[in-house]
């Protein structure tokens, strides 16, 4: 699962969905949130990870 700084729960945000990962809505919330912004580059790379495992975290 990948942890957002700013302590939100991803499924809320429709980050993460029933379908996968809304990458849009992960973008979305980067440009608008000042903790997770500060991060944007760990935070695209944790979702990098998760998306290319083979667990779908």
């Amino acid at each position: 699962m990948l942890n957002l700084l700013c302590g939100r729960d991803p499924t809320e945000l429709g980050i993460k969905t029933y379908e996968g990962w809304n990458i849009t809505a992960f973008l979305d919330h980067l440009n608008t949130c000042d903790k997770c912004s500060k991060a944007q580059e760990t935070l695209i790379g944790n979702l990098n990870k998760i998306i290319g495992s083979k667990d779908q975290g």
